[in-house]
């Protein structure tokens, strides 16, 4: 489903939307991440959330992060 990028935050719920979809919890993420759940939680928090953390978290659940760029001129 393609995604409209709009800030990193946005980027954080669609990942947080994907794990309730897939009853994937914090714990099985971090556990396959190799590292505590709380270090997970504070990768989700942090402020210069980006790419490789979207990237790693979401290769721990299965998936790949597609990015598509797309014109927003009229033609």
């Amino acid at each position: 489903m393609p995604i409209i990028y709009k800030d990193n935050e946005q980027i954080v719920i669609e990942i947080k939307k994907l794990m309730l979809e897939n009853k994937i919890s914090q714990r099985e993420i971090a556990d396959k991440m190799n590292i505590k759940p709380q270090g997970l939680t504070k990768i989700l928090n942090k402020k210069n959330f980006g790419f490789e953390d979207a990237e790693r978290i979401l290769s721990a659940m299965g998936y790949n992060l597609i990015v598509d760029f797309q014109s927003n001129l009229e033609v």
